[in-house]
C-alpha cells in the first residue's frame, strides 16, 4: 500500500485543538484517528521505503505535522509503527502472514515491552525471563513498567531473558495481550501526551509457544537495535512538530498583545528568544532530514546522526515551550492554553528512547 499524501492531509484537517484538549484532559486514546491515519499507508513509509527514496523523510514530516496538532496522536503513531519496523525485518513468513498487515491498518495494536524497574536503558539488566518446557513451548514471567498502549494493545512485543549473558541473552517474543497469567496495572494519566496510554504489565507463567519467537533465540536485541535508530527519528519527529506549534502560538500572541502602545514582538527581549528558537528548528528539521536519509540508505553513521537529532529536536523543544511560556506570561495559566500541557510534553520527549545524557553517550561512542 502506497501512502496518501491526499487522504493524510484531509485527517489530519479533521484535528481540532478543543477536541484535542478534551481527549488529552480525559486521557481518551483517539483510536478510530489512530486507524484512519494509518489507513493512508502511513506505516509503509518507514518500513518499505526503499534506499534513495526519501520516503523516511516524509514518514518523519508526517509525524511532525500530527505532533504539531497532537503530540499524544502522534507518538502513539509512531510507537506502532516502530513495532512493526521491527517485526516486518525479524519476523517469520508465517507471523507475517497472519499479522503484519493488521498491524500497518491499525486493526491490531501493538506495544514493545523493553522497559522495567531496574531495567531502562541498561537493557542487559532485564529480568523478565522466559524458560523453555519440555513441550517446546516457553513459560514467561516478570514484570515490564511504563508500557506504552499497555491497556489497548492486542500483541506485545516482549524482550525477556532467556540466557545468563547480558543482551547476548535476550529473546523476543511476540505474546498475546490477552493470553492467560498477564495482568495490566493502569498508570495515572500522565501531565502531558495523557491520550497516550501505559501502564505495567505483569506476567505470571504466561505459555508461549515456540513458534513466536521473533528472529533467534538469544539474539533478540538484534532485533532491538533496530528499534532504537528508528525510535530516536521519530522522538525527534514528535519534537519538532510540539516545538514549531509552541513557536507558532508565541509568535501569535506577541503580534497581536500591545504593551506600551506596540506588539510585543517589537521589544527585543520577546523577539530575540523566538528568533533563536525558530533557528533551531530550521537546524532540528535539517539534521533530521539528513538523519533519515541516513537510516534509509542503511549508511555507517544512522545511528550517530539519529542520537544527534533526537538530542537536537528536544533540546530545542525545550526552549521552544520554555519561550511560549514567557512569552505568554500569566497568560500561559489559563486552563484554555495549552503551553504547560506542552511543557510537559517537552520533558517527556526528552526523557523516552534516552535521556539527553544518554544519547551524548551514544554519540561519543562514535567519536572514538
Amino acid at each position: 500500500m502506497s501512502f496518501d499524501h491526499t487522504a493524510f492531509t484531509a485527517v489530519l484537517a479533521t484535528l481540532d485543538a478543543d477536541e484535542v484538549a478534551r481527549q488529552e484532559a480525559e486521557g481518551a486514546h483517539p483510536t478510530q484517528l489512530f486507524r484512519e491515519l494509518l489507513g493512508t499507508g502511513l506505516a509503509e513509509l518507514a518500513v518499505s521505503g526503499a534506499p534513495g527514496s526519501g520516503d523516511r523523510w516524509v514518514f518523519c514530516s508526517s509525524i511532525a505535522a500530527i505532533a504539531q496538532r497532537w503530540v499524544g496522536l502522534a507518538e502513539s503513531l509512531h510507537y506502532q509503527v516502530l513495532s512493526i519496523c521491527a517485526f516486518a525485518r525479524w519476523g517469520s513468513p508465517e507471523q507475517h502472514a497472519r499479522y503484519l498487515a493488521a498491524l500497518h491498518a491499525g486493526e491490531l495494536i501493538a506495544s514493545n515491552c523493553f522497559n522495567e524497574e531496574h531495567a531502562g536503558s541498561d537493557l542487559a539488566a532485564i529480568a523478565t525471563s522466559a524458560h523453555r518446557q519440555p513441550d517446546g513451548e516457553y513459560v514467561l514471567d516478570g514484570t515490564k513498567q511504563w508500557i506504552g498502549h499497555a491497556q489497548i494493545a492486542d500483541i506485545l512485543f516482549v524482550y525477556a531473558k532467556t540466557a545468563d549473558r547480558g543482551l547476548a541473552g535476550i529473546t523476543c517474543f511476540l505474546v498475546d495481550a490477552h493470553a492467560a497469567g498477564i495482568s495490566i496495572t493502569h498508570r495515572p494519566k500522565t501531565a502531558g501526551a495523557g491520550s497516550l496510554p501505559s501502564g505495567d504489565i505483569r506476567f505470571d507463567a504466561v505459555r508461549v509457544p515456540a513458534e513466536n519467537v521473533v528472529g533467534r533465540v538469544n539474539r533478540g536485541m538484534l532485533a532491538g537495535d533496530s528499534l532504537f535508530t528508528q525510535g530516536r527519528l521519530g522522538v525527534a519527529s514528535c519534537a519538532l512538530g510540539l516545538a514549531r506549534a509552541a513557536l507558532r502560538r508565541a509568535g501569535d500572541y506577541a503580534g497581536e498583545h500591545h504593551q506600551f502602545g506596540r506588539p510585543i514582538i517589537e521589544f527585543q527581549g520577546v523577539a530575540f528568544p523566538l528568533a533563536q528558537v525558530s533557528t533551531d528548528i530550521a537546524a532540528t528539521a535539517a539534521l533530521l532530514r539528513e538523519a533519515c536519509a541516513a537510516a534509509e540508505d542503511g549508511r555507517r553513521d544512522a545511528q550517530l546522526l539519529a542520537a544527534q537529532a533526537k538530542l537536537q529536536a528536544t533540546t530545542t523543544v525545550r526552549r521552544a515551550t520554555d519561550a511560549a511560556i514567557a512569552t505568554l506570561a500569566s497568560r500561559a495559566f489559563d486552563v484554555t492554553e495549552p503551553v504547560l500541557r506542552w511543557a510537559s510534553e517537552a520533558h517527556l520527549l526528552e526523557i523516552v528512547q534516552g535521556t539527553p545524557e544518554i544519547q551524548k553517550i551514544a554519540i561519543a561512542a562514535q567519536l572514538r
